[in-house]
């Protein structure tokens, strides 16, 4: 694969049978996920069970979510603002 920039995010694999996600398939389930940028999650079913794929964000970078959230909340003139659920 070719080199990618750095993520914001850290890929969270969970499940049962984590060992059957070898590393080149974790390149690849991350740089699905980023090309699907809508997709919370990616669930893969092994011989063993199921593995979920989705991102895992810094807690500070959802810290930062809240704040500006809270900011265009508080501006004259805004009502409300709906964010998706972002944690």
């Amino acid at each position: 694969m070719t080199d990618t920039p750095p993520r914001s995010w850290q890929l969270l694999l969970v499940g049962p049978c984590l060992d059957r996600i070898t590393p080149d398939m974790r390149e690849k389930l991350a740089a699905l996920l980023d090309l699907l940028p809508t997709t919370p999650v990616i669930t893969i079913q092994t011989d063993m069970g199921g593995v979920s794929a989705s991102r895992d964000w810094s807690s500070d970078r959802m810290e930062r979510v809240d704040q500006l959230a809270d900011a265009i909340a508080a501006a004259p003139g805004i009502a409300h603002i709906s964010v998706p659920d972002h944690r």
